[in-house]
């Protein structure tokens, strides 16, 4: 099916790697012209190399969004390489497995800073030149834990909410102008930092099978996870949802949160 976005511009705010770098792939496969964003160069350089020897076009652009002044730089520098039709604000890190009392304040700052307030930033700086041109497309990469959240690193949880209530109200502020806000909602997916935590996993319980086998058996006897399907996802299943909610085809859809998770509405219970 075609999504009828080739030829658009997208950047991909945390894309050197993980989810963000599954869609920046997919929608250059799709005719999208991507920047990919990351803080190190070295793995924006490697995911760049790959679109551009599928002969997708990508160009590298790097910040540290946490940092003061650098969102500012980065959404000028977009600008700079031309129109923005598409952001997708997929960056952000989950924090150490602390309690509500253990977690200092300057922590809820900098992950408010780096999950969500960054998109704020991008948004003010891209989105009304789309309305004025009358199309464009603004998508947050959220979390389960932001609807269910675990006792620990609360700040994540509540950051990645914040993601999906600031496009309910963008998409309202905006209305019929052609450009549309949403909100994918993730569950646990197989990047390389969810196949080091089951590796440990299974080395300190003494597992020894391989493949799906462990990662199920780790998901259920280890994080005591009931998702229905009973597996993380696959980095390809959420770019692919990523890229129907920023095509043509999701023009009457906005506001919307999709949960791509498992069934699991987080990564446990």
């Amino acid at each position: 099916m075609k999504l009828g976005i080739e030829g658009r511009r997208a950047l991909i705010a945390g894309s050197s790697s993980g989810i963000g770098a599954g869609i920046a792939a997919m929608l250059a496969g799709e005719g999208v012209e991507v920047l990919v964003h990351g803080r190190n160069l070295a793995h924006a350089e490697v995911v760049v190399g790959e679109i551009r020897a599928q002969g997708g076009k990508a160009s590298i652009l790097t910040g540290a969004l946490d940092v003061p002044g650098e969102v500012e730089r980065l959404a000028r520098d977009a600008l700079a390489m031309g129109p923005i039709d598409i952001l997708i604000n997929s960056a952000g890190a989950t924090s150490s497995a602390r309690g509500w009392f253990d977690v200092p304040i300057e922590s809820w700052q900098q992950q408010f800073q780096f999950s969500t307030l960054y998109a704020v930033q991008l948004i003010r700086a891209l989105v009304p030149a789309m309305r004025e041109r009358g199309w464009g497309r603004v998508l947050n990469i959220s979390s389960g834990a932001a609807f269910k959240p675990m006792a620990f690193h609360p700040e994540y949880s509540a950051a990645k909410l914040a993601l999906h209530t600031l496009a309910c109200s963008l998409s309202r502020e905006l209305g019929d102008c052609g450009v549309t806000v949403n909100t994918l909602i993730s569950g646990l997916v197989m990047t390389v930092n969810t196949q080091a935590l089951i590796r440990g996993a299974a080395q300190a319980h003494g597992f020894t099978e391989t493949g799906e086998a462990l990662e199920r058996r780790v998901l259920r006897e280890v994080w005591h996870s009931t998702m229905p399907l009973g597996r993380a996802g696959k980095v390809e299943e959420l770019a692919a949802a990523a890229c129907f909610l920023v095509s043509q085809h999701a023009a009457y859809i906005t506001g919307a949160s999709l949960r791509v998770d498992g069934g699991g509405a987080g990564y446990v219970t």
